[in-house]
């Protein structure tokens, strides 16, 4: 996939969030039941992410924080209220304008945020204390690109400085599914950051329930509102309440696999990793 249609993609995928949180603002007032799966989604990304930067990293409030990819600015807020500074990429310019705007409802000036390819990153040697980037080396198809992401995300970093990933990256191969996800071991990931000078000092499953969430997330949430079930699929009409019901007790025994059965050997069987790289001394 060329970088012309890589940003129109993403283009469209900022295009859809934008519209996902005017509907949610239209529809605020309406009775509606929780997609538990869909918070609890979310909610276990934050913790993993924010107790690797709280407790491994332990990153100090001056430090500068490079969020690769940033989307609509999730991560990115997050780091710009714990940090000095922030620069925030992406390929995508309705991404950059729709992660403004929620950087501006937190009253954020702390910020810089530019349109750039990971694979081409246009700053400068050793400048970030941390580079966050969070499953977006797995949206890059072409191998080469994938590459040389992974070299100018270490090449930025600081001496010392961190690399976090959150990504697919399995200890067994995965056949790629679709153009837009290409499914790389975490050998691999290993193998390319030592090439490019930064070893791995970190990791934990991110997603042993899978099986689980993937299963509520694909039947639920692809006939509903993401966040919250309204009223009826395509297909059939189903009780709000009961369908709510079924995503509270998915999530409840999802939190109960990752957060406790993630740090036993079972953790090899979880596909999506957090992965800590440091940047080694040349």
């Amino acid at each position: 996939m060329g970088e012309e249609e890589l940003e129109e993609y993403w283009n469209h995928v900022a295009l859809e969030a934008e519209d996902f949180g005017k509907t949610l603002r239209v529809h605020k007032w309406k009775r509606a039941a929780r997609n538990w799966l869909a918070d609890y989604a979310d909610r276990r990304a934050h913790d993993f992410v924010s107790g690797t930067v709280d407790e491994i990293i332990r990153i100090k409030r001056s430090a500068r924080v490079l969020d690769v990819g940033c989307g609509p600015g999730k991560w990115t807020i997050l780091f710009a209220k714990r940090c000095g500074s922030t620069t925030a990429i992406d390929i995508s310019p309705n991404m950059i304008v729709l992660a403004k705007e929620n950087a501006k409802r937190h009253n954020l000036k702390n910020i810089d945020f530019h349109i750039m390819n990971a694979a081409t990153l246009s700053l400068p040697d050793g400048a970030y204390d941390l580079v966050n980037c969070v499953t977006v080396l797995q949206h890059i198809f072409n191998d080469d690109d994938w590459e040389k992401a992974v070299h100018e995300m270490v090449r930025v970093a600081k001496i010392g400085g961190f690399i976090l990933l959150f990504e697919t990256a399995p200890n067994y191969a995965i056949r790629k599914r679709t153009r837009h996800v290409s499914v790389r071991t975490m050998q691999q990931y290993v193998r390319e950051f030592e090439r490019a000078g930064a070893f791995l000092v970190y990791w934990r499953a991110a997603d042993l329930s899978l099986p689980i969430t993937f299963f509520g997330l694909k039947n639920y949430a692809a006939s509903f509102n993401k966040k919250v079930y309204y009223f009826m699929s395509k297909r059939r009409l189903l009780p709000v309440g009961f369908l709510s019901f079924v995503s509270w007790v998915a999530a409840r025994l999802a939190g109960l696999i990752d957060y406790r059965l993630a740090e036993t050997p079972l953790s090899y069987l979880s596909t999506g990793r957090i992965l800590l790289f440091r940047r080694a001394a040349a």
